[in-house]
C-alpha cells in the first residue's frame, strides 16, 4: 500500500462523523464549508499563534470531513516537513498533487520535500515537467541543475542555467550560479564572461570584483586579480570578504607588508569573530621568523585586538603573551594584573601572575597574589604550590612542607598527589632528614608506580649513600624507560653502575647523559670524569675535571683529582 492510499485510508476511515463536527463547528457553517473552517483555523493556529501541534491537528480534521480537500493536504505537508517528518511529509505532498495535478505550487512542494528525503531520481522528474509548466520560475532552472550537479552532471546543469537565461533573460542568481559552476569546471573562461556580464549589470556591486579577482588569481594572473581587488575595495574598504581575500593574495605573494595591513582592517572590523582573529593571531605568532621579522606590525595587529577587546580575558592573554615574547615582562604583567583588579573571580590571571612573578624571582609577590587567588578559590592545587614554592625560595622549608600537605589533600588525582608528596621528600632530604625523605619517596611510589622524578632521586641518594644499590639501579632504569634521553637521569643511573664497579657500562651510559646534556652539568662532568679515571684514561678524566671546575665545581675537590694524576 503507498503512503498516500494509507494517508487516504485514515481519512476515509475516520471515526468522527460529519455530524459530530457539525456540532462544534460554529453557527452558520454548513457541512460542505467545513473544511474551509478548518483550514483556515489551522492557518491561524500556526502562524498566527505559533501552534504548530495545533495546526496539524485542525488540519487533520478538515480531511477526516473531506478526503479530497487538497489544501489541508498540502499544509500538513509544509507543517511536517518543517518538523523533520519527511516520511509523513512525502506521502500528505503526493496526495496533494494526487488530488489537483494542475497546481504548480503543491508540485513544486513535492520536489522539495523529495530533494529533502534523498529521493534525487523522483525530484528530478518533478522538477523537469516544473521547467517546462512553470517556465517563469527561475527556482525551478536553479533546483534543476543543482540535482543534475549533484548527480555527476555538471554540464547538463550548466545548459539548463543557459536555458533559463535565454528564457528569463539574465538574472543575477541564476548568473551567479552559472559563475560557480564554471569555476568548479575550471572553465575560467566561462567564469570571467558570467562575472563580467554581472559587472555590466550591477557596477557598483563590488563582490563581483572581488569574486573576478579570485578567478584571475587561480589563472595566475596577477595584475588582473590585484587590478579587480583594488576595485572592489575602492567601492566598500570594509567589505570582510574583500579584505579577506587582498590578504590572501597578498599573503600568497609574500608581500608581508600588504598583507599585514590588510589584516589591520580585519582586526579592526566587527564582521570577524574575536575567535577567528585570534586563530589568525596565533598563526601569526607561531612562525617564528615571520614573527621575529614583522614584530612591529603584529604588535599593531596586538594593540588593535586589546582596544577592540579590553574585557575578553583572551584578548588581554593573546595581547601580554605577545608582549612577553617581545621582551616586555613587566608590561606583560601589569595587563595581567590589570585585568585581576577589574576581574577577581577569574582564576587565569592569578596563574599567570603568578607564573612571572615566580619567573622574575620575586617570592614575596608569588606568596601575595598566591594568597589573593585562595581567598577567592580556596583548595586550588596550583595556587598552594606556588605559595609553597615561594617558600622555598626564601628557604623556609617547614612552612613550604605545611603548604604541600594541604596541596595533597586538594590534589585532583593519584598522579598530583603523588608529585606533591614526592616533593615533600625532596624538601626532607634538603634538610637532612633522610628517613622521613625514603618515607615520603615510597608514598609517593605507592600512589604512582611510574613517578619518573622520584624514582630517580630515590635512586639517586640511595647511590650517594651507597645503600641497595641494585635497588636503586632498577628504579634508575625504570625512571630512563619512562622518559627517555634525560641527562639527569641517565647520570643517576651511569653513577649508580660506577658505584657498583662496572664502570664499562657506567661509561656507556654517562657518554649518553653528557651527549642529551644542554646545560652542561657540573655534576654530570665531574661524574664522568671519575668513571674515565676509574677505566685508567687519565687523559680525559682531567679534562672532565676542569670542565666541571669551569662549570663551578668544588675547587678544591678538582685539584686533589688532579694530583691523583700527577703522582701517577
Amino acid at each position: 500500500m503507498t503512503v498516500v492510499a494509507a494517508a487516504a485510508g485514515m481519512i476515509s476511515c475516520a471515526a468522527t462523523s460529519r455530524t459530530a463536527f457539525r456540532d462544534r463547528l460554529p453557527s452558520g457553517y454548513e457541512d460542505g464549508y467545513a473544511p474551509y473552517y478548518y483550514h483556515t483555523e489551522g492557518i491561524k493556529a500556526y502562524a498566527v499563534q505559533g501552534d504548530t501541534a495545533r495546526g496539524i491537528d485542525l488540519f487533520r480534521r478538515a480531511l477526516e470531513i473531506d478526503s479530497a480537500y487538497a489544501p489541508a493536504s498540502y499544509e500538513l505537508a509544509e507543517l511536517l516537513m518543517a518538523g523533520g517528518d519527511l516520511e509523513a511529509a512525502t506521502g500528505f505532498s503526493r496526495n496533494a498533487v494526487r488530488l489537483d495535478t494542475a497546481n504548480l505550487t503543491y508540485r513544486s512542494q513535492l520536489g522539495r520535500v523529495l530533494v529533502l528525503s534523498g529521493r534525487y531520481d523522483e525530484a528530478m522528474d518533478i522538477y523537469t515537467r516544473l521547467m517546462r509548466e512553470d517556465s517563469h520560475n527561475p527556482m525551478n532552472y536553479k533546483l534543476l541543475a543543482a540535482l543534475y550537479e549533484f548527480d555527476r552532471q555538471p554540464y547538463s546543469a550548466l545548459s539548463i542555467l543557459d536555458t533559463a537565461e535565454m528564457r528569463l533573460g539574465r538574472m543575477e542568481e541564476i548568473s551567479a550560479y552559472k559563475r560557480e559552476l564554471s569555476l568548479r569546471l575550471r572553465l575560467y573562461d566561462k567564469a570571467i564572461e558570467e562575472t563580467e556580464k554581472l559587472i555590466a549589470d550591477y557596477p557598483y556591486d563590488d563582490d563581483n570584483y572581488r569574486v573576478l579577482g579570485d578567478i584571475y588569481v587561480a589563472m595566475g594572473r596577477d595584475s588582473l586579480a590585484e587590478a579587480n581587488y583594488r576595485e572592489a575595495f575602492r567601492l566598500d574598504s570594509t567589505n570582510i570578504n574583500t579584505l579577506a581575500a587582498m590578504a590572501d593574495y597578498y599573503l600568497g605573494r609574500n608581500d608581508a607588508p600588504a598583507y599585514l595591513r590588510m589584516l589591520q582592517r580585519i582586526f579592526a572590523s566587527d564582521d570577524m569573530p574575536f575567535a577567528k582573529k585570534r586563530d589568525v593571531f596565533g598563526q601569526l605568532t607561531s612562525d617564528v621568523p615571520f614573527y621575529r621579522d614583522n614584530y612591529f606590525a603584529i604588535n599593531t595587529l596586538a594593540g588593535i585586538l586589546i582596544a577592540k577587546y579590553p574585557d575578553d580575558y583572551e584578548a588581554v592573554d593573546l595581547y601580554a603573551t605577545h608582549l612577553i615574547r617581545g621582551g616586555e615582562v613587566e608590561q606583560g604583567l601589569s595587563f595581567y594584573k590589570a585585568y585581576l583588579a577589574l576581574h577577581p573571580d577569574r582564576i587565569e590571571p592569578y596563574d599567570e601572575v603568578v607564573w612571572i612573578e615566580a619567573y622574575l624571582q620575586r617570592p614575596d609577590s608569588v606568596a601575595k597574589y598566591s594568597d589573593m587567588g585562595l581567598r577567592r578559590f580556596p583548595g586550588n592545587t596550583d595556587l598552594l604550590v606556588s605559595k609553597a614554592y615561594a617558600y622555598i625560595a626564601e628557604e623556609d622549608f617547614d612552612r613550604a612542607s605545611k603548604v604541600f600537605r594541604t596541596a595533597c589533600r586538594t590534589a585532583a588525582n593519584d598522579s598530583v598527589r603523588s608529585a606533591l608528596v614526592g616533593t615533600l621528600g625532596d624538601i626532607a632530604y634538603q634538610t637532612g632528614r633522610t628517613h622521613r625523605c625514603y618515607r615520603y619517596y615510597r608514598r609517593a611510589l605507592r600512589l604512582d608506580p611510574d613517578n619518573a622524578g622520584v624514582l630517580n632521586n630515590y635512586a639517586y641518594y640511595l647511590g650517594e649513600e651507597g645503600r641497595e644499590l641494585e635497588r636503586a639501579l632498577a628504579m634508575s632504569r625504570r625512571a630512563n624507560e619512562l622518559v627517555p634521553r634525560n641527562a639527569s637521569s641517565l647520570d643517576t643511573e651511569g653513577w649508580i653502575l660506577y658505584l657498583m664497579g662496572r664502570y664499562e657500562e657506567a661509561r656507556k651510559v654517562m657518554q649518553l647523559a653528557v651527549s642529551y646534556d644542554g646545560n652542561n652539568s657540573a655534576v654530570l662532568l665531574f661524574h664522568y670524569a671519575e668513571v674515565l679515571y676509574a677505566m685508567g684514561d687519565t687523559f680525559l678524566a682531567s679534562v672532565y675535571w676542569e670542565r666541571a671546575l669551569n662549570r663551578g665545581y668544588d675547587p678544591e675537590t678538582i685539584r686533589k683529582r688532579m694530583e691523583m694524576i700527577e703522582e701517577k
